[in-house]
């Protein structure tokens, strides 16, 4: 029971942010800002750089040096057995021993680190660019299913006018009880619409609240011009160098390079030197001096092959990155092929369909008020023209979609 309670209370400091959350509207570069302070992965992605930083700057510099100390020739047998004052070699020796790593293997694995924090720090161009894709979507759709509800509510408004003037023809015998139906139905109809649309305006704003923390209810400010291309198509080609991740497999091929350098030079003997003191019981009292010096005696089975291994993971780097940017470009032509492709139907819906549904509308109104025409044709025309507004809606949002691939490729700054 505790466990339930204490769970239950961990819970509870959320909760309270969720209800006690500001209601507000946004606009897109507010939801930019939001997100990237609301999200934990640069925070994080910034300290392992600084934590690769760190460990650069450690590896330029020697190794700790080592305290040494204990008994040395101490016997073993006879009868001075375990004792470290009768034989005159027995001595109480103290000394200090330093290693000397070579100043080229410690700048070379310091590169290495240096390397890493580049290849990490470029991650943060991927998380951003991630995040203002999403809360790119997250807000365009918000934003189309205000505009859909608000199409909705205004055909509601002229249908409802529609069946009060057919209430009162029923009432005066001027018209058939069965029209006020047929409009009755078609007004529970367009209501199921307006649920639809209203449940699509809740799930977006609680996409923006993960993606925020804040509780935004509305947007605001302009569109983006999503009626064109953020930039000329040769432009955004020639710019796939800056996508974050053609940048990233750069700094990782740079890595790979950087490892091979290290392991370039990994046969330079490493030295240490040691200073001692010893104490002999009744003796005189002793000092030296001692080296030692790694011997790569076996360099070709190695060194020499882990040097090897490092070159071609090096090469395998460059041609995957290659790879990537082929790969970049062959997508963003996809992209902008469906951008087009996206921006047709969009304007041949705005552009042609819907003026010809309420060319439609129009004709039918002026029939049934001449009596040329049924109320069930004006309500399937009025229906037909809501659909296609509706349609037009959606054709605009998918643009915006298609835009928002191709803008957000790369990130944008953000103050």
């Amino acid at each position: 029971m505790n466990f339930s309670l204490n769970k239950a209370a961990s819970g509870l400091p959320l909760l309270l942010c969720l209800f006690s959350a500001e209601s507000f509207a946004t606009t897109l570069q507010q939801v930019f800002q939001a997100t990237q302070l609301h999200t934990a992965e640069l925070p994080a992605n910034n300290l392992k750089v600084s934590a690769f930083h760190a460990m650069a700057d450690s590896a330029l510099q020697l190794p700790d040096p080592k305290l040494e100390f204990g008994i040395q020739n101490a016997p073993v047998q006879g009868s001075n057995h375990a004792r470290f004052t009768r034989q005159q070699m027995t001595t109480e020796k103290i000394g200090i021993m330093q290693e000397y790593v070579s100043s080229t293997k410690r700048e070379r694995t310091s590169d290495v680190f240096n390397a890493e924090a580049r290849a990490t720090e470029a991650n943060s161009g991927i998380i951003r660019a991630r995040l203002q894709r999403e809360a790119a979507l997250a807000w365009f759709d918000l934003a189309f299913s205000e505009k859909k509800l608000h199409v909705i509510q205004q055909t509601l408004v002229e249908i409802s006018r529609q069946n009060r003037v057919q209430i009162a023809g029923v009432a005066s015998g001027a018209a058939s009880a069965s029209n006020t139906l047929d409009v009755q139905l078609t007004l529970n109809a367009i209501k199921n619409d307006e649920d639809t649309a209203r449940s699509d305006i809740q799930k977006a704003q609680a996409r923006l609240l993960e993606l925020t923390g804040q509780k935004i209810t509305e947007t605001s400010g302009t569109l983006p011009r999503i009626n064109r291309l953020p930039a000329d198509e040769n432009v955004l080609i020639q710019g796939i160098q800056l996508h974050p991740d053609v940048i990233q497999a750069s700094r990782e091929a740079e890595l790979a390079k950087t490892e091979s350098e290290r392991s370039a030079v990994a046969s330079i003997p490493d030295v240490g030197v040691e200073v001692y003191y010893g104490r002999r019981e009744d003796y005189e009292d002793v000092g030296g001096i001692m080296f030692t010096v790694d011997l790569p005696l076996f360099q070709a089975q190695r060194q020499d092959k882990v040097h090897s291994a490092d070159v071609m993971r090096a090469y395998a780097a460059a041609d995957d990155l290659t790879t990537l940017i082929r790969d970049q470009r062959n997508q963003l032509t996809a992209l902008i092929s469906n951008y087009h492709a996206v921006k047709t139907i969009n304007e041949r819906q705005q552009q042609v369909v819907l003026p010809l549904l309420r060319r439609k509308v129009t004709l039918l109104t002026s029939q049934y008020q001449q009596g040329s025409s049924g109320m069930n044709e004006l309500l399937a025309a009025r229906r037909e023209e809501l659909n296609g507004r509706i349609a037009g809606v959606n054709t605009e949002k998918a643009l915006a979609e298609a835009w928002t691939a191709i803008r957000y490729l790369v990130p944008q700054e953000v103050e």
